[in-house]
């Protein structure tokens, strides 16, 4: 059993896609603290082609949730309110309408699968119910079956290394898929102890064409939808099990 765990981010990048194409359990870590800096309330996307040209070079731009309160930073994902009465549905879809609307696979892919969603994205109240549900979209766009358990209804205990295998216990997995960026932190010789392998992802960012001159990696799949065909991208995510690197059986449960 392979479990992978996620903090709930809003329209993620594909790296962090084929992470879940990889879980057999997708642990969404809604009962973790709210970091600003982080991108479980924020999507990074293209600019508009005159504010790209500016004398700032911007090479992005964000599109962010409006949180409410002003003690969100003590509190857990699952309880932060999006601000009320802010349209801020309306403004991401006008926003995307307008970078987007241009590329190939707009008519065809983008409007049909994402605007139906925009248009009801008023039912939600709650930050983490915004995210999970744009990575359910994804999942279900690439006909990714991973089972999404939110880390809130799992018995879990302490932080870091020991909050994860608290949490793949629960769901009974023997194999933690992680990204690389953990490597810094995580306690190999505790996930050795617990019987839990742990993987590291190999992942390469595959370039497109952006109908920009530089190539801009790193961003929310959503570039990826307005520019590739749903089938190339589901090709990306099925080059080896475990991607361009290796399979399963090659990787160290310790190396990075």
């Amino acid at each position: 059993m392979i479990a992978v765990c996620q903090q709930p981010n809003y329209f993620p990048s594909i790296g962090y896609i084929e992470q879940c194409a990889r879980a057999d359990q997708l642990i969404m870590l809604n009962s973790v603290q709210w970091i600003k800096q982080g991108l479980h309330h924020r999507a990074k996307i293209l600019p508009h082609l005159a504010q790209a040209a500016g004398e700032d070079g911007t090479d992005f731009q964000w599109l962010s949730l409006p949180v409410q309160g002003k003690d969100h930073r003590a509190r857990t994902i699952a309880d932060l309110e999006l601000a009320e009465n802010d349209p801020w549905f309306e403004r991401h879809w006008k926003t995307l309408h307008a970078i987007y609307s241009g590329r190939p696979q707009f008519k065809n892919q983008f409007e049909p699968l994402l605007r139906p969603w925009f248009e009801e994205a008023k039912k939600f109240r709650f930050l983490s119910e915004v995210s999970v549900s744009s990575v359910q979209l994804c999942l279900k766009a690439l006909n990714l079956s991973s089972d999404v358990v939110l880390s809130s209804t799992l018995a879990e205990t302490g932080k870091k290394s020991e909050r994860l295998i608290s949490l793949c216990k629960s769901v009974n997995a023997d194999i933690y898929y992680s990204g690389l960026a953990s490597a810094s932190y995580l306690d190999t010789q505790a996930f050795r102890d617990a019987n839990i392998r742990l993987v590291w992802q190999r992942w390469k960012n595959q370039e497109y064409a952006q109908g920009r001159p530089v190539f801009k990696s790193h961003l929310s799949i959503l570039d990826a939808f307005a520019n590739v065909p749903l089938e190339e991208i589901k090709n990306w995510l099925e080059i080896k099990p475990w991607g361009p690197f290796g399979d399963l059986n090659t990787l160290s449960v310790s190396a990075p």
